[in-house]
């Protein structure tokens, strides 16, 4: 485009035809909904005293329950409006969101601003998918998810930590009023820097139409198997979220902060595992890059399982494994996102709609699992079934 600032590009060359959105700003759009998911992790104790709600951990539960229903909303939205407009609105209604929290006089008018901030923060990731599709071939979108991937892994990391010294410094409601400042923030970088890259508007939106595209979508081979891989990689991680604390704090007799330490080591790896990814992809299509990172996936969830009836169950092994399982996320998760919407370049909003809100159901159910079963277990399974999506993918390839 005459004019436009150069481009940071995440994934090789674009189509001519479709310009390309800046890399901090399509990374921002993607991150903003975990940062505020995670922001008040440490400032749930002071919510609860605040309100006097003994189930604080509900501003979190309802953030969740309202994100991976959100992204089925915005996928259709922007194939039929655009991105542009659709992402703008989006992070108009986190912000929005993010003040009804600030402001909020009471436990259930905060979880209203919750839900708010989670349907905006939802289209984040959506959007950032099918910006990435619009423009790039399958070899180039892989590298763009894996570019994508290692920025929204590592920034979320922190928002907790963020939210803590807010909640020193000021108080819980600190964290809110960040949120608020990040969406208007954005809103005006959007308008500014976001370019319009949907060339293949849908002429029309009906919710039977929406419900038919999601259907077919689901039972098309070359899609279904990849998203199954997806969940499998999100479900693993959420099973270790949710599993970790008493493994390591009431098994391993940890500290609360020194437990605190150990996600960073799913950081690390899904960072370092989308870097050798994007590499890989440099010189091949996403097949290969999804093959070794489910490999990895399975090897680390079910060598997890057998630490115990081996009796090497402790700390450094389960850390061994996780970093194996985390390592293969960063090389299958990008890939699988390549592979399920590289075939739906006129549907590109659904798909990725569809796609993540699969992976995020995935690891809501893989996260409770952990309340019935060793969180082992339920990292063996999901790499079972990430192994069970690329099986499909290679029959689907054949």
């Amino acid at each position: 485009m005459e004019g436009t600032p150069k481009t940071i590009s995440l994934a090789g060359a674009a189509s001519p035809a479709v310009p390309a959105v800046p890399f901090a700003l399509l990374a921002s759009v993607a991150g903003i909904g975990q940062v505020a998911a995670n922001m008040p992790l440490p400032s749930l104790p002071a919510i609860g005293a605040a309100f006097a709600a003994p189930g604080a951990e509900l501003v979190i539960a309802i953030f969740l329950a309202a994100f991976a229903p959100a992204q089925l909303v915005w996928g259709p939205l922007s194939d039929r409006y655009g991105r542009r407009p659709v992402v703008l609105w989006a992070l108009g209604v986190f912000a929005a969101g993010s003040v009804v929290c600030a402001l909020a006089p009471s436990f259930a008018v905060l979880l209203v601003g919750r839900a708010l901030q989670a349907v905006g923060g939802a289209a984040g990731l959506v959007i950032a998918r099918a910006c990435l599709r619009d423009g790039r071939e399958e070899s180039s979108l892989g590298r763009g998810m894996a570019g994508l991937s290692m920025a929204i892994a590592a920034v979320p990391a922190f928002a907790p930590l963020v939210g803590a010294l807010l909640e020193q410094a000021w108080s819980w409601r600190a964290g809110f009023w960040l949120s608020s400042a990040l969406g208007a923030v954005m809103v005006g970088w959007g308008m500014a820097r976001f370019p319009e890259t949907n060339r293949m508007r849908n002429e029309r939106l009906a919710l039977g139409a929406v419900v038919r595209a999601y259907r077919a979508l689901w039972a098309d081979a070359r899609f279904r198997p990849p998203a199954m891989v997806a969940g499998g990689a999100m479900g693993g991680l959420f099973a270790f979220g949710a599993g970790s604390p008493m493994l390591y704090i009431e098994v391993f007799g940890l500290t609360p902060v020194a437990y605190a330490l150990y996600p960073l080591i799913a950081v690390a790896g899904v960072v370092a595992g989308g870097a050798a990814a994007r590499a890989m992809m440099k010189r091949g299509t996403p097949a290969r890059a999804l093959a070794l990172g489910v490999a990895m996936m399975l090897a680390g969830g079910v060598g997890m399982a057998t630490l115990e009836p081996l009796g090497l169950l402790g700390k450094h092994a389960v850390n061994v494994t996780m970093l194996v399982f985390v390592l293969g996320l960063g090389f299958a998760l990008p890939a699988a996102f390549a592979v399920a919407l590289a075939p739906f370049r006129d549907r590109a909003g659904a798909a990725a709609s569809l796609a993540g809100a699969f992976q995020i159901f995935c690891g809501a159910a893989a996260a409770a699992l952990t309340a019935v079963l060793p969180m082992p277990w339920v990292m063996a399974l999901c790499g079972a079934g990430a192994a069970a999506g690329w099986l499909g993918s290679r029959r689907a390839e054949a």
